[in-house]
């Protein structure tokens, strides 16, 4: 019967009804199903169950992940320097620098303002030619338009400013010097102290202060040791003849001034203490008292001013320090 079931190609998958032999009153029958072989032949009936099946041991391949296209950010967008902190303006300044030709000496030109200021300078000799700015004697690469013009300066716009015209045919002629700084909107415009003077000799009243600046940039500073002219102020036993020196760090006299060339119509040292006094808000003196003025460029350093009697008589004196703007 196995033999038959082989040979007739019997699918296990259902129950299937196999005659032998042909005819359909035959004796002998054979039945398939999914559970087993059954065969009956003569009254005779035979089962056969098939063996176990194997298991079927089933391999995971694990799913190839999704291929994903990689992210790509932005660039981070980067502020033009300065912008984020850009200072809010303060107003304008505007200034038209001096000529040197060579034959006359040109005080530099000092100018102070406060961060945030736009600061406008026009060379008058450049008329509708390029020139060339230099700070701090290094060209401005780029920088050929008259007037110059620095927007909502910072500190890192202080420095020393000269111009030159652009001419082939010709020949430079150099500007004043400019001296930019850059300070607070308000400022200590000076410092005094008031002391009283015993007579007789060795009798000093001394004070110290120290200048700050940039670089080799000196400062403009007046001293006063104020004596008679503080009789207008009420004060009824002033120092007759004060005497002011200045002393650097190391104890050496300190002697500075500023060079005033003998052209007609020029800049003197009593016009330029003049202006600068103006400048500062200092109080008038009046001319031909002994009260002592000096007006000297400081380097940076520490100094110390002393004030003396210039007749050893007793009195009150008023010493004052003026920054020039």
């Amino acid at each position: 019967a196995a033999a038959a079931l082989a040979q007739s190609g019997v699918s296990t998958l259902g129950s299937t009804t196999v005659l032998v032999g042909g005819a359909t009153n035959a004796s002998t029958q054979i039945s398939v199903s999914p559970g087993g072989l059954n065969v009956t032949a003569g009254g005779v009936n035979v089962s056969i169950t098939p063996p176990a099946s194997t298991p079927v041991t089933t391999t995971a391949t694990p799913a190839t992940p999704a291929v994903t296209a990689p992210v790509t950010l932005p660039p981070a967008t980067v502020p033009p320097r300065g912008a984020a902190e850009q200072p809010a303006s303060t107003g304008e300044t505007s200034l038209t620098l001096d000529i040197t030709s060579g034959i006359r000496a040109v005080p530099p030109a000092r100018v102070t303002v406060p961060v945030g200021e736009t600061v406008r300078v026009t060379y008058p000799a450049g008329g509708t030619r390029p020139v060339q700015w230099f700070k701090d004697s290094r060209p401005l690469t780029g920088v050929t338009a008259n007037p110059l013009v620095l927007s909502r300066v910072t500190a890192a716009d202080a420095g020393a400013y000269t111009v030159i015209p652009i001419d082939p045919l010709g020949l430079p002629v150099p500007s004043q010097t400019l001296l930019l700084a850059i300070g607070p909107a308000t400022r200590l415009l000076n410092l005094s102290a008031r002391a009283t003077l015993a007579a007789g000799a060795g009798q000093t009243f001394i004070t110290g202060f120290v200048v700050s600046g940039l670089g080799t940039q000196e400062k403009k500073i007046i001293l006063r040791a104020v004596g008679p002219t503080l009789n207008a102020f009420g004060v009824t036993t002033p120092l007759r003849a004060p005497v002011l020196r200045v002393f650097d760090s190391a104890g050496k006299p300190y002697v500075n001034g500023y060079v005033y060339p003998a052209v007609v119509g020029g800049p003197t040292y009593e016009t330029d203490l003049a202006e600068s006094l103006a400048k500062t808000g200092a109080f008038a003196i009046p001319a031909g008292t002994l009260d002592a003025t000096l007006m000297m460029p400081f380097p940076t350093g520490a100094y110390t001013a002393h004030v003396t009697s210039g007749d050893n008589t007793a009195g009150n004196v008023l010493l004052e320090i003026y920054e020039v703007p």
